[in-house]
């Protein structure tokens, strides 16, 4: 495990901390300490480093490319918080899970009633205590494609998972390969339902309605087709990194910054 100190007190970078994207890009491509830790991180991970690392700003899910070698770059989810709370992770329309997932129409009508319930009132149950069973067995039977999809979706070169807690200046660097497996095994294991009905995969994951009715949104939140009517799945970044720092279930790296 590496552990990268502050530089010294006067440095500007070291009292700015690592607040976005191009702060960990810049330290990265500019600080040699934190890049020769990065590196070192990356080989104990398995993965082929054999130059200096570049960093570059993407989007999407990927949100900064590292070259590591000639021939290739991998890509990084990075996730910032400074609480132990859930953050979206993933959100959309319902019809898009529906074409995925083949979900039969009766489990879509569930969803669908559940997420314009609670448009209509927001202290409502998401999902009512008779139906909790059959979409319990429809998660459980796609869970492996509902994890990856909210993760990667589809994008094969995102490799990395980069969790800062801004509270304690930690980065967790993960294998986005090893963060899916277990996430699905935790899930299969654990799918339950909080006393509102959200939805829980697991330890670190939940389905609700977006929400998210801002004022300047014309359409009605009860709307099928208000922006807030979409399917919405959170993490708890600092909760999935401190537990797996604690029972240290799949590899991983800390960098003190």
């Amino acid at each position: 495990m590496s552990n990268y100190e502050d530089l010294e007190k006067g440095k500007k970078e070291a009292r700015i901390g690592l607040d976005s994207e191009e702060d960990i890009i810049n330290k990265i491509n500019f600080d040699e300490k934190f890049h020769n830790i990065i590196r070192e991180c990356l080989i104990k991970l398995g993965f082929n480093v054999q130059e200096k690392l570049r960093a570059r700003k993407d989007g999407i899910k990927t949100d900064i490319f590292i070259q590591i070698n000639e021939h290739e770059e991998i890509g990084v989810s990075i996730k910032s918080s400074t609480k132990t709370s859930f953050h979206q992770l993933d959100r959309r329309r319902l019809e898009e899970w529906k074409t995925s997932l083949n979900m039969p129409n009766e489990i879509f009508e569930v969803l669908k009633e559940a997420i314009l319930r609670v448009a209509k009132d927001s202290k409502a149950k998401f999902i009512l205590k008779k139906d909790r069973n059959k979409i319990k067995e429809f998660l459980a039977s796609h869970l492996s494609k509902i994890i990856t999809e909210i993760f990667r979706k589809k994008e094969e070169k995102l490799k990395l998972l980069i969790i800062n807690d801004k509270r304690k200046r930690r980065v967790y660097v993960f294998r986005m390969d090893d963060v899916i497996k277990f996430l699905i095994k935790n899930a299969s294991d654990n799918i339950c339902f909080t006393e509102k009905g959200v939805i829980r995969l697991g330890d670190f994951i939940t389905i609700q309605r977006k929400g998210g009715n801002g004022k300047h949104i014309k359409i009605p939140k009860t709307d099928w087709n208000h922006p807030g009517n979409q399917l919405q799945f959170k993490f708890s970044p600092l909760k999935f990194a401190e537990y797996v720092e604690i029972k240290k279930v799949i590899d991983f790296c800390v960098i003190n910054y």
